[in-house]
């Protein structure tokens, strides 16, 4: 989605516009999902990041300048996403009931992204899916990121390999 278009929904957000909200986040969400979810490889935890990053935005739409609203909204995403990482490293998991994981549905239907998450790094990772499943382009990426655009595509084709790779070694099995 254009960066024109979000930053008009942000406009008329800050004039109370609940419309506006909803066409930004079925605009985003995608997008908004996929990166918390290279971040964090956790399925459920990324669906509740996202929502409070929607949260956030609500909160502090006032405070966005216009500009690349795409970079601010993941930039809230990725606070989050990082902040809870953190915090999980530091808490002491309780053991899961394997009969519950059984029936977890938010587990089915993502073999991609478990293949990302078994082969690649965070970066890597984080690249493939904000441009496979996120839709984001290698240029918006790279700003998002803050990286050169030929890092973005080079390590973009180098991940893309590595799965191929796995996924070729999996079907052997």
């Amino acid at each position: 989605m254009g960066n024109n278009k979000l930053n008009a929904y942000a406009a008329r957000m800050k004039e109370g516009d609940e419309e506006a909200f909803a066409l930004l986040y079925e605009s985003t969400k995608k997008g908004v999902f996929s990166f918390v979810y290279s971040v964090t490889r956790d399925y459920e935890v990324s669906e509740e990041l996202m929502q409070e990053t929607y949260v956030r935005v609500k909160q502090n739409i006032r405070s966005y300048r216009e500009g690349n609203f795409s970079a601010w909204l993941l930039m809230i995403a990725r606070n989050l996403a990082y902040n809870h990482v953190r915090r999980a490293k530091r808490e002491t998991p309780l053991p899961e009931n394997p009969s519950e994981r059984e029936y977890r549905m938010e587990e089915v239907g993502t073999p991609v992204l478990d293949a990302v998450k078994a082969v690649l790094g965070e970066e890597e990772g984080q690249i493939v899916v904000l441009h496979a499943v996120g839709g984001y382009k290698h240029r918006e990426i790279a700003k998002m990121l803050n990286k050169p655009l030929g890092t973005v595509t080079w390590t973009y084709k180098n991940a893309l390999e590595k799965l191929r790779k796995y996924l070729e070694e999996e079907g052997k099995r």
